[in-house]
């Protein structure tokens, strides 16, 4: 064979070769397919796919030294699984009888069309023997919330109060608490950090100990005159959220667009006006007894100065530190850092501090290690693509980001552009999610065999676990609920 021929013939095998990789590492990515299965464990199972239904927010497993609870949500009847006669019907105990449906309360035929069917929230408790028993319901959405001793659980829902719960306070959605493991549930009339946020399940409590409490406001309460100074946006509790009282501040932890702008003088078309907040970010660390810090990140988008390139992203973050003086949380220094933000924020049990910030104009977020003597930054990895070796943007996908104890566990969406000699007549992305974690603290990261969206359950950070189960209830009817043991 010629010389010619064969150097050919070798270049067409390698084009293809190279070509059916591509396509492998997309398809692969596209899928979910492949990863590792660390310790895996059997955790038990339910006896009806439906009560591990995932949803975007407030399902799935809440481990503590007590009990392994899960929560599901899916919309329907709370019969639908047969509960039996010791199964709580907490929507009984809020009101005194079973909650009405929009279309039991407006029966006209145009009402009962238009009606959407209920949600409701299962709750169910694992047993000696390794099942999910289903202990209670209640309609809406419903975030299981537990002290780190596991000794009393709140159940943040939707419900509206009633009206014999006279308050002069903020009117939250219903909170329930439970101090015998799931057997009994008590309203809690005035509410749970009620005047932080009135829908109860957005509220995302962080605990530091058994009793301390914090919680982040909504955005609407943040920066307002209130008695004292001004409202940073977060409240703190030293009584599991009995009673709670807002941080406030002698001056505004925001600035306003303007202060990009005159960092950037070169920007001519900015995305916000002059007085706009930016995009926020709020996040508080407790370090110890004495010591806390609150991180307020803002971003604003402008046009590239030369008009052709990706639009720039000015940074600014706000740091408070706080002291505990005379029993009452002071703000002693506040600092603010340019060319910083901060979208994620987690603290392990032996008080490590890790975020996912951005210190660039692009949006482009980096693992990092705060260290809490000096305050600094220590850059530890990139956040891990499914798309990998191929070059791709990856981004965290939700809250999806835990500190465990050795391990870091993340969950990320990622896209990546086919390069233009693929796809010439157009600038196509192809974007996947995927779960991954990281035993060097980001330094490298291994792909889970988990999918990519609403795959994990939860997480247990002392044990460095993670929940999850064959896909959601729908698409796999598999009853089991499993873990992955990462270190």
């Amino acid at each position: 064979m010629p010389r010619s021929k064969l150097l050919t013939q070798l270049f067409v095998a390698l084009l293809a070769a190279a070509a059916l990789w591509y396509m492998w590492t997309i398809t692969s990515a596209k899928l979910d397919w492949g990863g590792d299965s660390p310790g895996r464990q059997d955790v038990g199972a339910v006896k009806d796919t439906r009560q591990r239904a995932m949803s975007q927010y407030c399902t799935g497993v809440v481990a503590t030294p007590k009990g392994t609870w899960l929560v599901g949500r899916l919309e329907g009847d709370a019969q639908m699984l047969e509960p039996a006669a010791e199964v709580v019907n907490l929507d009984t105990v809020v009101y005194g009888k079973p909650k009405e449906t929009e279309a039991a309360q407006d029966a006209s035929a145009f009402s009962v069309f238009l009606a959407r069917e209920t949600e409701i929230s299962f709750i169910s408790r694992l047993d000696a023997q390794g099942q999910f028993q289903l202990v209670a319901h209640v309609s809406g959405a419903a975030c299981l919330v537990a002290s780190p001793d596991g000794a009393s659980l709140f159940l943040l829902t939707g419900l509206d109060r009633p009206d014999a719960w006279t308050t002069d306070g903020p009117r939250q959605t219903v909170v329930l608490r439970s101090d015998d493991q799931g057997k009994q549930w008590t309203g809690l009339k005035q509410g749970f950090f009620a005047e932080a946020d009135q829908v109860a399940w957005s509220l995302d409590p962080y605990f530091h100990g058994s009793d301390e409490v914090w919680a982040w406001g909504s955005l609407s309460a943040m920066d307002a005159e209130v008695p004292g100074g001004i409202a940073t946006g977060v409240f703190y509790s030293a009584d599991r959220g009995a009673t709670s009282t807002p941080i406030v501040t002698a001056e505004s932890l925001l600035v306003t667009a303007q202060y990009a702008h005159d960092q950037r003088p070169d920007i001519v078309q900015w995305h916000t006006d002059s007085e706009d907040r930016g995009e926020i970010r709020g996040h508080v660390i407790q370090v110890d007894g004495q010591r806390a810090f609150i991180w307020l990140s803002q971003r604003f988008w402008g046009s590239h100065p030369d008009g052709k390139s990706d639009n720039v992203a000015v940074n600014v973050t706000t740091r408070a530190e706080l002291q505990r003086q005379a029993g009452k949380w002071q703000m002693v220094a506040r600092q603010r850092d340019d060319n910083l933000f901060i979208d994620a924020l987690a603290q392990n049990e032996a008080g490590r501090v890790f975020g996912l910030i951005d210190q660039g104009h692009q949006g482009q977020d980096v693992l990092a290690e705060l260290d809490t003597g000096t305050l600094n930054w220590r850059p530890t990895g990139e956040l891990p693509s499914v798309f990998a070796p191929l070059a791709s943007d990856s981004r965290l996908r939700g809250d999806g980001f835990w500190v465990g104890q050795n391990t870091l566990l993340i969950n990320t969406s990622s896209e990546h552009h086919p390069p233009r000699w693929l796809y010439w007549w157009s600038d196509a992305s192809i974007s996947a999610d995927g779960v991954f974690y990281s035993t060097d603290w980001g330094g490298s990261w291994h792909k889970l065999n988990v999918d990519g969206y609403l795959g994990v359950l939860g997480f247990q950070p002392g044990q460095d676990r993670v929940f999850w189960a064959k896909g959601n209830w729908y698409d796999n009817n598999d009853l089991g609920i499993y873990a992955y043991g990462l270190h």
